[in-house]
């Protein structure tokens, strides 16, 4: 397991509540239920409060590697849409110029046919005029004017046909940019709202990661409530031996007068039955305790 400071994970907390239940076992095997039995429950209470800091931990982390995701896409949708506007926007510049070119030429078309029949209505007077004071036959004058007639007329209808299909156009181009034009603007709200979102999603991630820093201050705190709980198990280990010791000196000052019994014979009695009984039954108890534990633990351990 790393530093303290390093936040824990739920199988950092699982293998230290196992290590911890092994210590046990040990303790409650060689100097009995007594020495450990207030303690544990304490340290059972540190383990559980540290298994739900990591739960929350774990889950906090999950919570900002997505958020990391979501952000990433949408900071790629955001590259992807600009782009496409800047694309839409270039096409809207070139068919704007197309169309003013188009215009312009248009325009030019008109004023030379304008000059154009203003110049045939001119010659067709001049020629009616030359015919009246000449005095030629009115048959070679009509014939004249039907042709001069043919011909205006076929020029109109050119020119008619010409600026029709110029408005066709015309009409195509405006329909193209109008379209363009609201493409443009969906793309912008979507841009907008996309905006939104992403400083929604950052205010959630400086959130999470202001919580996240809050439960590793707490896991570090519990992580030293644990080592001194601890700390306290080895003094109350050392406690009992010193006490032992202690209890073996003063027997030996009162045997006097009384049964001596070889403190090497593995067979000899150290307790009452009742305390035998008593010990017995606590301390399969608390196996029982830590069996259960360590079968819990399996059950929440990953797979």
């Amino acid at each position: 397991m790393g530093s303290p400071s390093e936040a824990l994970s739920v199988d950092d907390v699982y293998s230290l509540a196992e290590e911890i239940g092994k210590e046990f076992e040990i303790i409650i095997d060689n100097h009995g239920v007594e020495a450990v039995k207030k303690l544990m429950t304490k340290v059972i209470c540190v383990l559980e409060y540290l298994e739900a800091y990591a739960f929350k931990n774990d889950n906090a982390r999950e919570e900002i590697a997505e958020l990391k995701a979501q952000i990433y896409q949408l900071e790629h949708d955001k590259f992807e849409k600009a782009e496409s506007r800047n694309r839409l926007e270039k096409e809207m510049e070139q068919y704007e110029d197309v169309w003013r070119q188009e215009m312009k030429d248009l325009g030019s078309l008109v004023a030379r046919l304008q000059e154009e029949n203003s110049k045939l209505s001119s010659s067709l007077k001049e020629k009616e005029s030359h015919r009246s004071q000449h005095g030629e036959p009115h048959s070679v004058m009509l014939d004249d004017d039907i042709v001069v007639l043919e011909r205006l007329r076929d020029a109109f209808d050119k020119q008619s046909a010409q600026l029709s299909q110029c408005e066709r156009e015309m009409a195509t181009r405006a329909a193209d940019i109008e379209s363009l034009q609201q493409q443009l603007e969906a793309s912008q709200k979507a841009s907008q709202e996309q905006g939104r979102r992403n400083r929604r999603l950052q205010q959630q991630m400086r959130q999470l990661c202001d919580e996240r820093g809050d439960l590793q201050a707490l896991l570090q705190d519990q992580q030293a409530q644990l080592q001194a709980l601890q700390e306290r198990l080895g003094t109350a280990v050392r406690d009992h031996d010193d006490l032992l010791l202690h209890a073996q000196d003063a027997s030996c000052a009162e045997m006097k007068g009384k049964l001596v019994i070889d403190l090497d014979d593995p067979n000899r009695p150290r307790f009452t039955l009742d305390e035998l009984k008593h010990i017995l039954f606590e301390r399969n108890e608390l196996k029982a305790r830590v069996s259960d534990l360590e079968d819990e633990l399996a059950l929440y351990r990953p797979k």
